[in-house]
C-alpha cells in the first residue's frame, strides 16, 4: 500500500473514472460525463494538495487494483471515507480490510475522533466488513424519485 500525491495523475485519473462509473452504476439518475470526471479529478487534486485528503492505493506491477480515498475535517475531527474500491478479480483477498485499517491509522494521526462512510444499501459485503471492524449503522437514507415538469413541460 502506498499514498499517492497530487502529481500522480495516472492514478488520479483512474480513481476519478472509477468513482464516476460507480456513481452511475449505483444511482439511476446519475450520468458520468467527461465534465464530471474532470471535476472529480480537480476535487481529488485539490484535496491532496491541501493535505485534507489521503488516497492509499494497492498496485500490482504499477496497475491499480484497489484504493481508499478519505477526507479529513479538522473542525469536526471527522474522517470521511469517500470511496473504497477493489478490482473484482482481487476481491476476497483482504485488500479492503488492509486499506481500511491503514486509513483509520491515518485518521487517528490527523486527530480524528470519528470515521464514517456511506455504503450503498445493496452492498452487503462492505456493510459486513464495516460491522466486523467495529463500525455502527448510524442512519439509513431513503429516497424516492419524483415526477417533475421541466421547462419544456415534459414529465421526467
Amino acid at each position: 500500500m502506498k499514498n499517492i500525491t497530487y502529481k500522480q495523475t495516472q492514478y488520479i485519473n483512474q480513481i476519478a473514472e472509477i468513482h464516476e462509473s460507480e456513481l452511475e452504476r449505483q444511482y439511476a439518475d446519475y450520468r458520468k460525463s467527461k465534465l464530471s470526471v474532470a471535476l472529480r479529478v480537480e476535487m481529488i487534486e485539490h484535496g491532496l494538495r491541501n493535505s485534507d485528503d489521503n488516497i492509499l492505493i494497492k498496485t500490482n506491477h504499477e496497475q491499480l487494483i484497489g484504493f481508499i480515498w478519505s477526507r479529513y475535517d479538522k473542525v469536526q475531527k471527522l474522517a470521511t471515507i469517500e470511496m473504497l474500491y477493489v478490482e473484482p478479480s482481487h476481491r476476497k483477498l483482504g485488500i479492503a480490510t488492509i486499506l481500511k485499517k491503514e486509513i483509520e491509522a491515518w485518521a487517528m494521526n490527523k486527530g480524528a475522533r470519528k470515521i464514517e462512510s456511506t455504503v450503498a444499501y445493496s452492498n452487503r459485503k462492505i456493510q459486513e466488513l464495516n460491522l466486523n471492524m467495529g463500525y455502527n449503522k448510524d442512519k439509513i437514507i431513503m429516497s424516492k424519485n419524483l415526477l417533475v415538469n421541466n421547462e419544456d413541460n415534459i414529465k421526467q
